[in-house]
């Protein structure tokens, strides 16, 4: 159950993305202890995504360059359906984004975040 005061929180991580390197936006979890990462793809396709954590206070460091750590690494081509969601353990987490790691070729990948 998120912190109290705190509602669903859904938002997209990447959008259609196939470009090796790519980012989404930081996503300030604090507070929410239950996520929930849903991949999307839009064929057959092979690449690395990977979902990455680091503890900052984006109000204080507007551009953070310090290290990511990664949460979960997902090879795209092991996913048997278009569509694969992954249950984090409930725990404290900071901030969190998507990262595609490994170029993502023949198709594209959506990835979105929920916490409550």
């Amino acid at each position: 159950m998120a912190a109290p005061g705190l509602g669903l929180l859904r938002v997209p991580l990447l959008i259609a993305q196939t470009v090796d390197e790519t980012t989404g936006e930081s996503v300030n979890c604090l507070g929410y202890t239950n996520l929930t990462v849903y991949f999307k793809r839009s064929a057959a396709l092979t690449g690395v995504v990977t979902i990455e954590e680091a503890d900052f206070n984006p109000a204080n460091e507007t551009t953070y360059t310090g290290t990511w750590s990664p949460m979960l690494i997902l090879d795209v081509s092991t996913m048997t359906t278009g569509t694969f969601a992954y249950h984090f353990a409930p725990a404290s987490f900071s901030q969190v984004r998507a990262r595609i790691s490994t170029v993502v070729a023949g198709g594209n990948v959506t990835v979105t975040l929920v916490a409550v």
